[in-house]
């Protein structure tokens, strides 16, 4: 199944360089989306009978890579750029994103569960605003 809507475009994609963007991904092949926090430090857009693909930069959060990794725009359900307190909180941030109305986009945050800092459910019992 390919993706029903463009979520980012190279118009919209500008806005997103040099931010810390939260993205659920889905490949055609994989059963369930992937949610992953990046740096978006570049993008590159199609070139007409050169290359028809357009994706971002990225380097992982928490990544010690040398150079960027691709993140196609075909393969983003999801994207919310990153507040500095979303970074420095709780990392319960799909509570305040708008996930995508597909009922097959149910994914969960990959995050540290049952520690002593995050519980199962993911709350931290902080409130937050």
């Amino acid at each position: 199944m390919t993706s029903q809507h463009v979520v980012v475009d190279a118009s919209t994609a500008q806005g997103y360089i040099g931010q810390t963007v939260l993205v659920e991904l889905h490949w055609d092949d994989e059963p369930e989306s992937f949610w992953q926090c990046l740096h978006v430090v570049g993008m590159v857009v199609p070139m007409e009978g050169v290359y028809d693909q357009a994706y971002f930069l990225t380097f992982d959060l928490n990544g010690q890579e040398r150079h960027p990794n691709e993140v196609f725009f075909s393969d983003i359900r999801t994207i919310r750029a990153m507040r500095h307190r979303d970074r420095h909180g709780s990392g319960n941030v799909l509570g305040r994103i708008a996930l995508p109305n597909s009922a097959r986009s149910r994914a969960a945050l990959p995050a540290r569960r049952n520690s002593s800092t995050v519980p199962a459910n993911g709350s931290t019992g902080a409130a937050h605003p």
